[in-house]
């Protein structure tokens, strides 16, 4: 499934189908988040108390974006920053240089991607309307996460075809594909694309991350910091 086809799949279901949905996969990262923050945490110094503090804001994070999304308890924007603050934490620590070439650091930027759509989700930071949309990009997030896809989904964006694709076309997907072949990645843009289809499959059942132990310390190609790097470094240049 292409995210497009997921998002129309999606259009005609309740709106507390599709958020129970997006919940249901977000959940399956608590224990990728807890585990990378864990590792980063520990590569780059950061206060033992502090590391304690996130872990435990990440404990209940998940029960709290379902009670605010249904108004079963007050929503606080202090409370969500907490949060936001974690996630910001997963996602700015994996482009340090401390840790950017670890196997994870792909993977939780594109984790925490999936992470903050659902915080926002929860605090009704979205129309209603958009969400049959925002749900497929979460799951193809999912996807990426679950296959330790080895760049940022985000990164991949100077691969984006120009404006004359037509509407039926799936952008991203298109946009996946081009950055295989540049990258020499066709691989794991197959394997994300059939874990997109099996996330489909099972999409009110989604199945638990299995982590090994030497996940969390096996080390990747680096093409990911190279990317970024160079974009910076065309972002930059003078015109």
């Amino acid at each position: 499934m292409t995210r497009l086809q997921m998002s129309q799949a999606l259009a005609d279901r309740p709106v507390d189908a599709l958020w129970a949905v997006m919940l249901a996969h977000a959940r399956t990262l608590q224990p990728f988040w807890e585990g990378a923050v864990r590792v980063f945490a520990t590569r780059t110094g950061l206060p033992e108390q502090k590391t304690k503090d996130y872990l435990g804001l990440i404990v209940g994070a998940f029960d709290k974006m379902d009670d605010w999304r249904h108004g079963r308890a007050k929503y606080v924007k202090a409370r969500r920053q907490e949060i936001d603050t974690v996630i910001s934490f997963l996602r700015n620590k994996a482009i340090e240089n401390a840790n950017n070439r670890l196997r994870i650091a792909p993977v939780a930027r594109n984790a925490a991607g999936a992470l903050r759509i659902t915080l926002t989700v929860s605090a009704h930071g979205y129309l209603d309307s958009d969400l049959a949309e925002i749900v497929a990009n979460v799951l193809v997030d999912m996807a990426a996460v679950r296959t330790s896809f080895p760049y940022d989904l985000g990164h991949l964006m100077s691969f984006s075809p120009g404006p004359e694709v037509p509407p039926e076309v799936d952008r991203f997907m298109l946009t996946l594909d081009r950055a295989g072949e540049a990258l020499g990645i066709q691989r794991e843009v197959k394997a994300l694309r059939q874990e997109a289809d099996r996330i489909w499959e099972e999409l009110y059942s989604p199945a638990p991350l299995r982590l090994s132990a030497d996940y969390w310390t096996a080390v990747g190609s680096g093409g990911d910091a190279q990317l970024r790097q160079a974009a910076i470094v065309e972002f930059h240049r003078p015109g």
